[in-house]
Parts: C-alpha cells; structure tokens; sequence
C-alpha cells in the first residue's frame, strides 16, 4: 500500500525535467520596446542541458515592427546563449547571457553582433510541457537603444 501511495503521489506531481533534458524547444510572445515604443514580439528556441545546471541555447528573435517619428524599422536577432538555471522541483530559475546577430532594417538594412542577456522561470504544467516568462534585453550598435523583451514562453523538453 506505501508503494502505491509513493507511486500515485509521484505520478500527480511534476516532475523536474530541466536540468536533465538533453533537448528542448519552445516560443514565446511578448512585448518588445525600443525607442520608447512597444510592439508585439515573438521567438523559438532550441536548447540542450550540457551539466546539471548549465544549458546552452540557441534562437530567432523577431522584436517586431516600431513606428518611429522618423522612420518605421523592424528589428530581429539570431542568438547563442549559455543559460545557467537553478531547479527547485517543477520550477527552474534561469539566466540567459550570449551574443546576437541582429539586423535592423528601416530605409537601409544594418546588421550587427553584440551581447544579450535575460532571466526568467519556468514551470512543469504536465509531464514534459512547461509555461513561464522571461525579461530579454538585446544590445544594438553603440550610441543606439538597446531591445527589451518580456515574452511568455511554451516549452517542450524531448528527452
């Protein structure tokens, strides 16, 4: 009877699958500022844990399209990232730190690399499937804005 009690109390209750996952993927929406205006923005990502607490990361940003006094520009970042986390049952605690390949475009495309570096929680809603949030921020050339992100984030852990 204790076994099955166990074995029932395990089977409701999520189980840690993010320090352990050889491969995930995902999006997230969100809001992206820049320039003091916001607009919809979207991403997916691809990740595996390398160590217990440390991941790396790859990624498509598509900050969206801003409407500026001056002119209209849409902004969007490849990106490489190590993403050290902290587990603590169904909920992991993360960061994000890497570089970016981004590329604005307006009247003339720029493209660039630089840094990013976000944080944000996740949490195991079923088996392999986990919801959460993070805060982006991606550096542009210098002299200009930096792109902040908040996105809510669908992710699936393969394995």
């Amino acid at each position: 009877m204790k076994n099955i009690l166990l074995a029932l109390i395990f089977s409701l209750v999520p189980a840690s699958v993010f320090a352990d996952s050889w491969i995930y993927g995902g999006v997230a929406t969100g809001q992206s500022d820049y320039g003091g205006v916001s607009t919809l923005s979207y991403s997916v990502h691809a990740g595996t844990g390398i160590l217990p607490l440390i991941g790396v990361e790859a990624g498509y940003a598509n900050h969206g399209k801003f409407k500026l006094i001056d002119s209209d520009m849409e902004i969007s970042s490849v990106y490489f990232a190590l993403k050290p986390s902290l587990n603590i049952g169904p909920l992991e605690i993360y960061a994000k730190g890497g570089i970016h390949s981004w590329s604005l475009s307006s009247i003339n495309l720029v493209n660039g690399y630089n840094i990013m570096y976000g944080f944000g929680a996740e949490y195991a809603v079923y088996g392999l499937f986990s919801l959460g949030a993070n805060y982006m921020s991606y550096q542009l050339d210098k002299g200009k804005e930096d792109v902040s992100t908040f996105s809510f984030t669908a992710s699936f852990h393969f394995l």
